[in-house]
């Protein structure tokens, strides 16, 4: 570890880590998953889908669970239904009854630190930059990396973070590994950052146990756990000195 960390660059995911999905995504898996089936799949359940990592698309996590039950229903079909929960007719789904896990005094403090924030994320490109735009976010991420940017190479390969790092230098913004951190919830967002060669943190959301997820998200790759947004400028500030702390 180098002997003092200057963070210019901070990357997000965004699911658990800036807004919460318990009540949207999860919800949308778990109807979607009982629409076809005809059974009830517990948010633990589906937790311990994304623990196993490689499900860091939603869609394919739900269709992942109903072919578990021995049925075989095409994945054009669980995106349907999925999309008609999660998004609605007019952006009148769940996703408008998400909340934010961060708020605007952080998310101030945290530009006026980084020289660039970012997004790197499993959501579609339009439902990112709708949900920046409907939490009044936009000033805040002039880089935003959906699901369509990523290829058919999402997490936990390092692909969408290494995309990101490429289009900064291209737009003559080089980045430093060293001065990049990439906070994600899930076990696939360490791997990515370890594999890009940042800085991972792990953020647990408030629906999830710390005690059981934080070590998870350490045994796999996190430097740093969090469990609240609020404590990242802090985090910033210190960020060598919090690294030894954890790490000893």
């Amino acid at each position: 570890m180098p002997q003092s960390v200057s963070l210019s660059v901070i990357l997000f995911d965004m699911d658990g880590v800036l807004v919460d999905v318990s009540r949207s995504y999860r919800r949308a898996i778990q109807e979607t998953v009982e629409h076809f089936t005809g059974r009830q799949i517990s948010a633990n359940a589906v937790q311990r889908y994304k623990n196993e990592g490689g499900f860091n698309d939603d869609w394919k996590l739900t269709h992942a669970v109903i072919t578990d039950t021995a049925m075989e229903i095409p994945l054009s079909r669980v995106i349907e239904e999925f999309q008609r929960r999660y998004r609605g007719d007019n952006w009148d789904g769940f996703i408008a009854e998400e909340e934010p896990l961060i708020d605007a005094d952080t998310l101030d403090a945290l530009a006026a630190r980084a020289d660039i924030m970012g997004i790197v994320t499993g959501r579609p490109q339009d439902e990112a930059e709708w949900t920046i735009e409907h939490f009044g976010w936009t000033q805040y991420f002039p880089l935003v990396i959906g699901k369509e940017k990523q290829g058919d190479r999402p997490k936990p390969d390092p692909y969408p973070l290494n995309h990101c790092r490429t289009l900064l230098a291209a737009a003559g913004r080089p980045v430093d590994p060293d001065e990049t951190v990439y906070i994600g919830d899930s076990v696939d967002d360490m791997k990515a950052a370890r594999a890009a060669n940042m800085w991972a943190v792990g953020m647990v959301p408030p629906y999830l146990e710390a005690a059981s997820h934080g070590p998870l998200l350490r045994e796999r790759g996190a430097h740093l756990i969090i469990e609240d947004a609020a404590t990242l400028p802090d985090l910033v500030d210190n960020f060598t000195t919090r690294v030894a702390l954890q790490t000893n």
